[in-house]
């Protein structure tokens, strides 16, 4: 299934074409219409445009993304906990 939306800087892909080797997006000049990447192993390559939107990607979740999702719902504990605390406040005023 071909690529529908614009290369994400910083954002990893995994090229289905390609035995599903992945990549980071680390450069996207609109102007030029060309986009660099790097592989895991380390090399890097430049892709067209054009030829972006013909390859069969799908854009992965980074470690970052599953770590904010992490922090937020531990902040929403933290907001629970002082609810709680300022109904125990509520109760000793009684």
């Amino acid at each position: 299934m071909p690529m529908y939306e614009e290369p994400v800087v910083g954002a990893f892909y995994e090229d289905r074409e390609e035995d599903g080797r992945t990549f980071e997006v680390t450069a996207f000049d609109e102007n030029d219409g060309t986009i660099e990447i790097q592989y895991s192993d380390g090399t890097t390559d430049e892709i067209d445009l054009d030829d972006w939107y013909g390859m069969d990607l799908e854009q992965l979740e980074s470690d970052e993304d599953e770590e904010e999702d992490e922090a937020e719902e531990i902040d929403d504990s933290d907001e629970d906990d002082a609810d709680l605390d300022e109904d125990e406040d509520l109760d000793d005023e009684e």
